[in-house]
């Protein structure tokens, strides 16, 4: 008795290709259909029950992984072999396909010959899967623009000053719209707090940092202090270790975060394809950590989730980072009022013994106070209420930092002569300036 032909569905837009491989001599010991679009496909998955299924990858309609999903999810098609095929082989598409259960994936153009031999291998049990084949060179997202690098030594720059999502438009120029990210300098050694939208600038200009280390601390995990993680030009480099330093999560730990992060369907590139060596650290409240000649401390900040706050020493110069902290919860008096009531304070007597004695307070004050009435526990200070930190403190300077998404250079503006009148109010003497993306500020 003569065997049944195996029965081979293929999918595919390209329609002469098609019609080449039916006319060919090869195709004629076996049941051959073919399909054009993806829900020709799915039918004649149901009506053929083919031996095997060749899916091009981006086939009209269906894609090629909803269509080997459902195979490998269909009952009657369980021993229905899948191969993928596709003229755009990159290694996350190769990737998905095998790890949900294809067979094979074909690089196309691929000759007739080439096309039946791999069937025959199949169908043989001879098929293996091959690794996908290697780049000459590394994945790189992006190349490092020609910024220049700066010749100040000892300095800390703002990269990213905007809370809660980056903003873009004219009426952002002046203060920028990068969420935070701040680089401390001194000589080589390097430290970088938090890797919001404004540290994929900062990677532009690092490839070529001596060293092999860089340390990465976050003042917690909310998307606006990572999200430019991904964008980090040294992340690519193989010669580099990346140290992340993270406060301990409630839920996941901070790799976990960072592989959900970089998972194939939100980006091209997963946590175990990064060339560097990435290795995760827990940060605590009252740890104090050296980095060559900086030295940082952490203290608990107010906000949602365990969030920390910094005290940054260098070159005897202090300086407070404070970019999420709502200091004074639900306390809506006047400033004037708020700074005689001494019960409001007992709650933060830690974080204002931390932050005392500083020569520079980088600090948030997101909301003006009427905003402020419905925002209560969000995780942000009023304007009123961190000025009244400030006065505590005895800070003589205030850079305002993490600015509200909605307000505009123009509100900003009127919003930092709100502050320094306030200043004025609690009679505390205080330059205040507003941070922007790119601000410097020198510590010689």
């Amino acid at each position: 008795m003569q065997t049944p032909k195996k029965k081979i569905l293929i999918a595919d837009a390209e329609i002469e290709f098609l019609q080449a491989l039916k006319s060919s001599k090869k195709a004629e010991k076996f049941s051959l259909e073919v399909a054009t679009t993806g829900s020709d496909c799915l039918k004649k998955m149901e009506s053929f029950k083919p031996d095997l299924l060749i899916v091009d990858f981006m086939l009209p309609e269906i894609h090629g992984i909803e269509l080997l999903k459902t195979a490998k999810n269909n009952q009657s098609l369980r021993k229905t072999g899948v191969i993928l095929t596709s003229y755009h082989p990159m290694i996350q598409n190769y990737q998905i396909a095998l790890k949900l259960g294809a067979n094979y994936f074909i690089e196309k153009p691929i000759t007739q010959t080439a096309f039946f031999e791999l069937i025959e291998q199949f169908f043989a049990g001879t098929l293996n899967s091959i690794p996908f084949p290697p780049r000459k060179k590394p994945v790189q997202p992006y190349s490092p623009s020609q910024m220049p690098k700066s010749h100040n030594p000892s300095y800390l720059k703002l990269w990213g000053t905007r809370g809660s999502n980056p903003v873009a438009g004219a009426e952002y120029v002046r203060f920028g719209g990068n969420t935070p990210c701040l680089e401390i300098r001194n000589g080589e050694d390097l430290v970088i707090i938090d890797a919001g939208s404004g540290v994929r600038a900062l990677g532009q200009i690092l490839p070529d940092h001596p060293g092999k280390e860089m340390h990465i601390l976050l003042s917690h995990t909310h998307w606006d202090h990572l999200l430019g993680f991904p964008f980090f030009y040294p992340i690519y480099q193989s010669n580099r270790e990346i140290h992340i330093w993270s406060p301990v999560g409630f839920e996941k730990s901070t790799k976990e975060l960072f592989a959900d992060m970089l998972a194939h369907a939100y980006f091209p590139v997963s946590l175990d394809d990064i060339q560097s060596s990435i290795f995760f650290h827990d940060l605590r409240d009252g740890q104090s950590l050296s980095f060559g000649s900086i030295q940082i401390s952490t203290h608990y900040a107010f906000h949602p989730g365990p969030t920390l706050c910094f005290k940054i020493s260098i070159k005897n110069k202090t300086i407070g980072y404070v970019t999420d902290n709502e200091f004074l919860m639900g306390n809506h008096l006047p400033p004037k009022q708020s700074e005689k009531k001494e019960s409001l304070f007992t709650p933060y007597a830690g974080l204002l013994s931390f932050l005392s004695g500083c020569d520079l307070l980088i600090h948030e004050a997101q909301y003006r106070d009427e905003e402020y009435l419905d925002r209560v526990g969000w995780g942000h200070s009023s304007l009123s209420n961190a000025s009244v930190l400030l006065k505590k403190t005895g800070i003589k300077k205030w850079v305002v930092t993490h600015h509200d998404p909605r307000h505009t250079d123009e509100y900003l503006l009127q919003k930092q002569q709100e502050h320094i009148s306030t200043m004025e109010e609690l009679k505390h003497e205080c330059l205040v300036q507003f941070a922007y993306d790119g601000m410097m500020i020198s510590v010689d």
